[in-house]
């Protein structure tokens, strides 16, 4: 049996089906565990046991995508990236990343292996939040999530009418414990498109044994161009362009305690071209750059309270992405066990309105067509799958001078089998 194309073997297939891997599949997977790990230019293994290959910036495997043949990595944002306050003397903001660091020039792969493209395959996609909150059975999306035991709680911007060019938060973090064959995540969403064919970008903090191999708490992103016909979640295919050279994917993330130390990580994502915008200052402008130079539409990732610019998904990999996005949102997606049993979400309590108890996203903002952060409107969607076992609450007003406008979310997970 031949092994399905390598953008689409990530999704949806279970253990038990990879148990026995046939020659076909074999042969496959040792072309793609070629293909993505490039002669490195040094290497080095982090205090978790991960190993890892300084690979030359314009030769990472990110490359190999077909849609990014000729494409050129873009070293900086061509264009100013939205500024955001909201440092809290309460929490604290966490830095992460490897104490090694790799030559400049170069950025830090982690080395895969056939082992972790199987477990990958286990995985399923991440779902749609748009989808979440409609009729089950007019959306395709969430009947299959469905299907697959995969709960969502989210918090959702929906006045379409404004195209958003970015969205930001700032998470707490928390270690939970969950099964083999569970998952827990938290994160920004960036979606739009019909949902066969929907384009996503996802970022945030994740429990995953099937991905990682072990229950720590972990950075993560997740993409997908086209309906899930292609994407991964972090470095598992090519398409997602590394620029910094202290990618912080496989390093444990420092945690917050329950009524104690409050950890919290801010999360950017920003295409930093707007061709609204750029027409605007290119009339003010004589002296505006040539086109060349700035129509690039790249959606950037950016982590820590001083913009690390950690890399790109380059906008040729979207067909919906282009040029800005329809929906943001802000949440945790749960992954039910083979029993129908959730695991935990945030910091395994529900919310009571003291940001200490439950994990938080705070300061939610979207970006405009100026690169002007906006508050969420008054077209935002709340949706909680499981409301046994999980809960949401929105702020719009409490605390407002220090949390701005924010969710807390989570629970302690439970039988949840429909």
């Amino acid at each position: 049996m031949k092994l399905l194309p390598l953008m689409f073997v990530f999704f949806g297939v279970s253990l038990c089906e990879v148990g026995n891997i046939s020659e076909d599949d074999d042969i496959e997977l040792e072309r793609q565990v070629k293909m993505m790990n490039r002669p490195p230019v040094k290497t080095f293994v982090t205090e978790v046991g991960d190993t890892i290959d300084c690979i030359d910036i314009d030769k990472q495997p990110s490359l190999q995508h077909p849609l990014l043949k000729n494409h050129k990595v873009q070293k900086e944002p061509t264009l100013h990236l939205t500024g955001f306050g909201g440092n809290f003397s309460h929490t604290k903001s966490i830095q992460f990343g490897y104490k090694e660091s790799c030559p400049v020039g170069t950025v830090p792969i982690p080395r895969i292996t056939k082992k972790d493209l199987i477990r990958a395959r286990a995985l399923p996609r991440m779902p749609s939040s748009t989808a979440a909150g409609q009729d089950a059975l007019q959306s395709n999306q969430h009947v299959l999530s469905l299907s697959l035991s995969l709960w969502v709680v989210s918090l959702t911007e929906d006045m379409t009418e404004n195209t958003k060019y970015g969205v930001y938060g700032r998470l707490s973090t928390y270690n939970i414990t969950v099964a083999h064959d569970q998952f827990s995540s938290h994160n920004l969403w960036i979606e739009t498109g019909p949902k066969d064919h929907i384009s996503m970008i996802a970022a945030g903090w994740m429990v995953s044994p099937q991905l990682y191999g072990d229950s720590l708490s972990r950075f993560f992103i997740y993409w997908t161009g086209n309906g899930y016909r292609d994407g991964c979640y972090n470095l598992l295919c090519p398409g997602f362009v590394l620029v910094d050279k202290e990618l912080p994917f496989t390093e444990p993330l420092p945690v917050s305690t329950y009524g104690g130390d409050q950890y919290e990580v801010l999360i950017q994502i920003e295409q930093v071209y707007h061709s609204k915008f750029l027409q605007f200052v290119k009339n003010l402008s004589t002296n505006f750059p040539s086109d060349q130079d700035h129509k690039t539409g790249n959606w950037w990732l950016i982590l820590f309270d001083d913009q690390t610019k950690i890399g790109y998904w380059p906008k040729e990999l979207f067909l919906y992405l282009r040029d800005g996005s329809r929906h943001v949102a802000w949440g945790g997606v749960g992954l039910a066990d083979s029993n129908g049993f959730c695991p935990p979400m945030g910091s395994g309590h529900k919310p009571d309105g003291n940001f200490k108890h439950a994990t938080f996203i705070r300061r939610l903002q979207w970006i405009d067509a100026k690169g002007v952060p906006l508050l969420p409107s008054d077209k935002v969607s709340k949706w909680v799958d499981k409301t046994l076992v999980y809960d949401l609450q929105y702020h719009s007003k409490l605390w407002r001078r220090t949390f701005g406008h924010w969710i807390a979310y989570g629970g302690p997970g439970g039988y949840c089998r429909l």
